[in-house]
């Protein structure tokens, strides 16, 4: 099986899996918010608004990921490779918030706590934790994507939450100290921040195209300086994600002055020694001789 056949395998069942996802979560979101009416649950009315951003947010990744398998054109050379990049990090940016509003709801709660029909709310809960943890399950199998990991985030915090809803439905139901929901509910809501947080670092950093976080820099300039007897200097160094899993390496290199076809085995050693120490796929080396090496006076001849 070629690698673009296995690519566009992964993507097929991952699209398949996020379709699955968001039909689960937007006719939940519908069930919670009628049963959240009728139980008078400030709970499950919000949970469904949250359900509903939630079938949006992986709404955004099936969009990204179906994006991302264009092929490049005249306008966009490199495709659409980080487009599922970026619909991770507008997942998170709403993860965030509506976390923050889950929070701020929370709070409110704990100030003025309201009753609320425990059996429906404990009802809720169940087919809630099945629904999501469903979900979850299709997802987790390529939960190394940035892009999925961010939608499983979605997912996971309302797996978390119901379980929170469950124990705060039970307590209530033989106590009926309603301020146990909301207490829960701040818990899960910082996990889920720190969760999302990082899929927020992560995707703002390849974003910006900064060096892959497990790839030392410093590391790969003395690797490529000393690769070879020819190579005199190195300059110009970049190294940076052009899609998730796919690095990319761009450098000049300055050897001594000969004829160009004489270096071409050692820029193809060069070439599969960097793919096989750090993984970088996409390598671009220029040859500048050292008595004509650019620097910065290139353009001042």
């Amino acid at each position: 099986m070629t690698g673009h056949h296995r690519r566009a395998t992964k993507a097929g069942r991952q699209g398949r899996s996020l379709i699955v996802s968001i039909v689960l979560n937007l006719g939940f979101g519908v069930a919670e918010l009628v049963f959240g009416l009728i139980a008078n649950s400030l709970v499950l009315v919000a949970d469904s608004l949250h359900d509903f951003g939630d079938s949006v947010a992986l709404g955004l990744s099936y969009a990204g990921l179906r994006l991302s398998q264009r092929r490049p054109n005249r306008r966009r050379t490199f495709g659409y490779r980080k487009v599922r990049i970026l619909t991770a990090f507008l997942n998170a940016v709403i993860l965030i918030g509506l976390t923050v509003l889950v929070v701020r709801a929370a709070v409110l709660r704990i100030i003025s706590p309201e009753p609320v029909r425990s059996p429906i709310l404990i009802t809720m809960a169940i087919v809630g934790l099945l629904v999501n943890g469903l979900a979850v399950l299709l997802l987790r199998r390529d939960r190394h994507s940035l892009n999925i990991r961010a939608a499983m985030w979605h997912l996971m915090e309302d797996f978390l939450g119901w379980i929170a809803v469950l124990v705060g439905g039970i307590v209530i139901r033989f106590t009926g100290w309603y301020v146990v929901d909301p207490i829960l509910s701040l818990a899960v809501s910082a996990f889920v921040l720190f969760g999302a947080w990082s899929v927020f670092r992560e995707s703002a950093s390849i974003l910006i195209d900064s060096t892959p976080k497990d790839i030392d820099f410093d590391q790969v300039r003395d690797y490529i300086i000393g690769f070879d007897d020819h190579i005199t200097g190195l300059h110009d160094l970049h190294i940076w994600t052009l899609g998730e899993g796919e690095r990319a390496l761009m450098a000049h290199l300055v050897v001594p002055d000969r004829e160009l076809s004489g270096y071409y085995p050692m820029l193809a050693r060069l070439e599969c020694a960097l793919g096989e120490e750090f993984t970088i796929d996409h390598v671009t080396l220029e040859l500048e001789c050292d008595k004509c090496k650019s620097g910065n006076n290139v353009c001042l001849e």
